[in-house]
């Protein structure tokens, strides 16, 4: 019998607990055609243009979809280091907590290295890899006004 794991069901077995997936940024060769792909083939719509980064985000539901262009000058920096190499840069899991100082200790205890902490307004990224050498970003929860 399939269990499907809830927060009212199971709880998650750390006191980390994750609300979604925030973005995937997917490495592209051209990217307004890849652009057209997901507007047209996909329904996603274009939220955010970073040319400096070579990189256009878009809305995907909920989450965004991010796109670089690898092929351009200005997305050099995330082109793999092996012609044909890994397609996804690193996979952004939502937390539903802010409190940025708790998951700090809790990557600490748990023996995680964090590669790069980034402030983006008043949200938190950690990037870690996992045991295969996937970068993934946890990223807090935007503070709420009251807060």
């Amino acid at each position: 019998m399939y269990l499907r794991r809830t927060r009212d069901r199971m709880p998650a077995p750390t006191g980390l607990t994750i609300d979604r997936i925030d973005h995937l940024l997917l490495l592209v060769v051209d990217l307004e055609k890849s652009v057209a792909f997901y507007e047209r083939v996909v329904g996603c719509t274009v939220e955010t243009r970073l040319p400096r980064y070579g990189m256009i985000e878009l809305r995907a539901g909920e989450s965004h979809l991010d796109l670089v262009d690898v092929s351009a000058p200005e997305g050099a920096w995330a082109r793999p280091e092996i012609l044909g190499g890994r397609n996804v840069d690193h996979v952004a899991l939502a937390v539903a907590s802010h409190d940025a100082r708790a998951l700090r200790a809790h990557l600490a205890a748990l023996g995680v290295e964090v590669g790069e902490e980034r402030l983006e307004g008043d949200r938190t990224s950690f990037y870690v890899r996992d045991p295969s050498g996937n970068t993934i970003e946890l990223r807090s929860a935007a503070q709420k006004a009251d807060a």
